[in-house]
């Protein structure tokens, strides 16, 4: 059963079909963003914003990996905001009838997250009627964005031998 609604998951998330995603999902599902952990979208309405803005922004998702049982799942992929690459784990947890009730979502590399975090946060706000919030997003990531990017550089300079 659970491979079943995962296997949904993962190939309505690859073809960037939210309503293929939701239908996987119970009506009061609970999404962790891996961004922050002040916050969480709660319900099917608030999880499709996330969902609309993650497609809009993550081009080429492919998932490698589907492990656990018929209570929870790890899923695993990988894809691209503009040019950094992401990887990115989701711990499924799943009802009696095999709907998804919680995602808690992680992010990798810091870069990965950083970029995640400029392109989705800003439409996340948007979506939710904060016009303003989208605009202090959207400006206080650009230097998040260079900085851990430098950092980043310099870090595969110290791991050359």
């Amino acid at each position: 059963m659970s491979t079943g609604t995962t296997e949904t998951f993962r190939r309505a998330t690859e073809a960037g079909d939210v309503e293929l995603v939701l239908s996987t999902m119970s009506e009061d599902v609970v999404l962790r963003s891996p961004l922050t952990d002040r916050g969480r979208f709660t319900g099917r309405e608030d999880v499709r914003v996330v969902f609309e803005a993650a497609f809009t922004s993550i081009q080429g998702i492919r998932f490698h990996t589907d492990i656990g049982d018929d209570r929870q799942r790890a899923l695993f992929y990988r894809g691209r905001v503009g040019g950094t690459t992401v990887e990115e784990c989701a711990l499924v947890r799943l009802d009696d009838e095999g709907r998804i009730v919680e995602l808690t979502m992680w992010l990798r590399p810091l870069p990965a997250l950083v970029a995640v975090m400029g392109a989705l946060g800003p439409k996340i706000a948007r979506s939710f009627g904060k016009p303003r919030m989208a605009v202090l997003l959207s400006v206080l990531t650009k230097p998040l964005q260079a900085m851990v990017g430098s950092g980043d550089k310099l870090a595969a300079r110290v791991l050359r031998r």
